[in-house]
């Protein structure tokens, strides 16, 4: 009886102390703890030409059909004045839109790397989120609590809201409302025209991915739990607990022919019903390591990347491989990207794989210490 007690209390203890530590960990490695924060950036592949935020940090524009560099940002070598870049780059109209772990937010022309605002906007606190651009105007959040509203062309504040602590997530936006997570354990509804919250909903977990949203319904995890809810009123339709706390949710979720596919930190890949939450696989495919990639689908194939160092490529319809693991020189915190034929794969060691979806085979790999190909 004693010892069944003592195993339900400790139970109870990891599961607040897993989430505690975890964010701890994130902090101390990419948030500016007692470790330099570094920064992981998925691709954005755009007009013939491949963006990313490198650990070292820069802003890279790479050819994607070779890998040679085409500029950085900034362009001196040692210039670390962006601190690390979490932010995924996006672009439009030959723009490249990201936010800086230092604090600012940058519109920089996608042919030269040159600045296109007369002078970065200053948040004064990380950005870690990929900013979401619409209708002339670029959203995002930062770690002071706060989400912005930007001019797109010029870079002027249009609104700002603020929540109840940093936020990491990216937003989508959906009918004239943005849709987006916070630490503060909620998830927001914010009319995009003006800032003004429509509802929040208590997730009962730190909300670090992007919701996704499809046929007027939202798709989030919060730590252990997937939440669906109506997008119109923050109603739940369903919620999904997985099991142990160690299980967070940081993989964004994605969706096809009625299937929600998402990994968590515990190693394991999801298939969902996306109207019930009902298991799909017999049972979720567990990987080596943590997996904070969100499932990037594809012609039946969900390809992503794990903390062991490994690239794999899933059967959407069976979660067995389709290819054998491809191992990589780092972890893989971030999500890849494809064009085509070709996964677009970055480490969190300084490289960029571009590797081919039908077999997992490499076709060059970037070093963005060296500024050339790989040596491994």
């Amino acid at each position: 009886m004693i010892r069944s007690l003592l195993k339900i209390e400790m139970k109870k203890l990891t599961l607040f102390i897993v989430p505690i530590f975890l964010v701890a960990a994130f902090a101390l490695a990419g948030c500016g703890g007692t470790a330099a924060p570094q920064g992981w950036s998925s691709p954005t592949v755009e007009n013939g030409a491949l963006f990313y935020g490198s650990t070292v940090p820069h802003l890279l524009s790479l050819d994607p059909v070779t890998g040679v560099k085409k500029w950085q940002f900034p362009s001196a070598p040692d210039d670390k004045s962006l601190v690390a870049v979490y932010s995924t780059p996006i672009v439009s109209d030959g723009v490249v839109y990201f936010g800086g772990y230092n604090g600012n937010f940058y519109a920089i022309d996608a042919a030269t790397g040159a600045p296109k605002w007369s002078a970065p906007f200053a948040v004064g606190a990380p950005i870690v989120p990929t900013p979401l651009l619409a209708n002339g105007t670029v959203y995002f959040g930062a770690n002071n609590f706060k989400f912005y509203a930007l001019d797109a062309a010029t870079g002027t504040k249009k609104w700002e809201v603020a929540t109840g602590n940093s936020i990491w997530g990216d937003a989508v936006l959906d009918n004239g409302a943005l849709y987006f997570g916070s630490l503060d354990q909620k998830l927001y509804a914010v009319d995009a025209a003006t800032g003004a919250i429509k509802w929040s909903f208590p997730a009962g977990g730190m909300v670090v991915s992007t919701p996704l949203i499809k046929d007027g319904t939202l798709y989030f995890g919060a730590l252990n739990k997937m939440f669906a809810l109506d997008a119109a009123s923050g109603a739940v339709k369903w919620e999904r607990t997985l099991g142990e706390a160690n299980e967070w949710i940081w993989s964004d979720a994605t969706t096809q022919n009625g299937v929600l596919y998402f990994g968590n930190l515990g190693g394991d890949v999801y298939a969902l019903d996306a109207a019930t939450g009902a298991d799909k696989w017999t049972q979720p495919f567990a990987a080596g390591g943590q997996i904070r990639s969100a499932i990037v689908l594809d012609n039946g194939t969900g390809y992503f990347g794990s903390s062991d160092q490994k690239v794999f490529a899933l059967n959407l319809e069976t979660g067995q491989l389709k290819w054998n693991p491809v191992a990589v020189t780092g972890p893989v915190l971030a999500s890849p990207a494809i064009q085509g034929d070709t996964l677009f794969v970055p480490t969190h060691g300084y490289n960029m794989y571009a590797l081919n979806t039908a077999d997992g085979s490499r076709r060059w790999c970037f070093d963005a210490t060296t500024g050339a190909a790989c040596t491994q």
